[in-house]
């Protein structure tokens, strides 16, 4: 029932220019993320995923993929039963891209946080460009009635996506020769006060905001090793993808190489561009 009534609620907004102003577009994309998770149940997880995503958009599986081919591929047969619900959101100024994260059940039982990136495209319709998620506690997580808390906008943007994109990528190039020396500390000089972090294995116990707890479970080196993403328009939002690996220890003793990859978002805050969200993934 709320899921309807979110529903029908964005698309009244939507189609009445003089109440604009009090649907922002982190509302817009609660909505979205809603009426996708709505159609998973009705439509089954193949179908939904079709319909709510870009053309462009990519998911890790492992190795970052075109979500259209790796769904088209599918026969939609003996699917799991998936809910989610977004229990934090960010969107650009400029009211074009943004981040959706929460929890999400599987036949039932509480798994990770899934963690979306979501594009307004030219006719005016929110689709997701990437998708993923990573070991977060979903059990502990807000209900699915509770509304998403919408995060900061940013007070102004780098004029363009491109500018954005190129000083974020130096701010990735930074964090990733910190990370080879301390990766808690390297981590602890650019996230916001408000991140989220999801992943990697064997931290499902811990929510998305227990970062201290999260950081202390670090491995004490990484590698990152940047590989795509995108910007708003605005300047003032970017997302980005890339490989991670470090060293860790078997229950044998024996060392081997953790392979992942991780998402972050960047966001511009008074204080500079910070690092609001990561979803580290070595699940697979």
């Amino acid at each position: 029932m709320l899921k309807t009534v979110l529903i029908a609620a964005f698309v009244l907004t939507a189609a009445t220019p003089v109440l604009a102003a009090s649907n922002p577009p982190a509302a817009q994309i609660e909505a979205a993320e809603r009426a996708f998770a709505a159609d998973g149940l009705t439509m089954g997880v193949r179908g939904s995923f079709l319909k709510h995503m870009a053309d462009d958009a990519i998911m890790f599986a492992p190795a970052p993929t075109s979500a259209k081919a790796l769904y088209s591929g599918k026969s939609g047969e003996k699917e799991p039963k998936i809910e989610w619900w977004p229990a934090f959101i960010v969107a650009a100024r400029s009211g074009d891209l943004g981040l959706s994260t929460g929890p999400a059940v599987y036949d039932g039982v509480p798994g990770g946080w899934f963690s979306s990136i979501w594009r307004k495209g030219a006719d005016g319709t929110w689709r997701w460009i990437y998708d993923g998620g990573g070991a977060a506690n979903a059990a502990q997580a807000p209900s699915q009635a509770t509304p998403a808390i919408h995060g900061p906008v940013s007070a102004k943007g780098e004029g363009s996506a491109a500018k954005a994109f190129d000083i974020v990528r130096g701010a990735e190039a930074s964090l990733a020769e910190a990370t080879s020396r301390d990766a808690p500390a390297a981590y602890r000089a650019v996230l916001s006060g408000d991140a989220h972090l999801l992943g990697p294995r064997g931290t499902r116990p811990l929510l998305p905001t227990a970062v201290d707890t999260r950081l202390s479970q670090r491995p004490a080196t990484m590698k990152l090793a940047l590989r795509g993403g995108g910007a708003s328009k605005a300047g003032d939002l970017v997302w980005t993808h890339g490989e991670a690996g470090w060293t860790e220890t078997t229950k044998e003793g024996a060392q081997k190489i953790a392979a992942a990859h991780y998402m972050h978002v960047w966001q511009r805050r008074p204080d500079g561009w910070r690092l609001i969200f990561e979803a580290l993934i070595n699940d697979r």
